[in-house]
């Protein structure tokens, strides 16, 4: 019996090509789902940032040891789970000239060191600060009665 009789000569290019393709494909694909989680989480951040920073301005104390303590509560009740794929580097709250002000980092470690090609080190960090100013209870009555005088009608 003769050999390589009933078999067909193939050409492998297909094969060597889907070899070459296949790894690049799926590194970016692996690429994109981890900037998805990165962009989840960073939003996330700025939603907490932005709602204890406007919980802060609304919440009565009497005075801001008062408001700093209730502050550090409400952080420390923070749900945490919610975040994917990074971890908190900084999470404080403060009261300065009747502002409040709610900042948050976290970070992210890449988890192949060649991914982070646009700097040196393996980490991306993300930062998220909002303020409100507190209004007093005089000041809110003042600009209560002020639009409430613009939009009466004469009589």
């Amino acid at each position: 019996m003769a050999e390589g009789r009933g078999m067909k000569e193939r050409n492998a290019y297909f094969t060597v090509e889907a070899a070459l393709v296949f790894p690049v494909v799926i590194s970016l694909l692996l690429f994109i789902i981890y900037m998805l989680f990165y962009q989840y989480d960073r939003c996330l951040l700025e939603q907490d940032m932005g709602a204890m920073a406007l919980w802060g301005s609304l919440e009565e104390a009497d005075n801001a040891g008062e408001l700093e303590e209730k502050t550090r509560n409400r952080m420390r009740e923070m749900y945490r789970e919610k975040y994917m794929a990074w971890s908190f580097t900084e999470l404080e709250a403060g009261l300065e000239q009747n502002r409040f002000s709610a900042k948050g980092a976290g970070s992210l470690t890449f988890p192949l060191p060649g991914w982070n090609i646009w700097s040196g080190g393996n980490i991306w960090g993300v930062r998220a600060e909002y303020g409100y100013t507190r209004l007093s209870p005089v000041t809110f009555i003042r600009l209560c009665h002020k639009f409430m005088g613009g939009t009466e009608e004469p009589e």
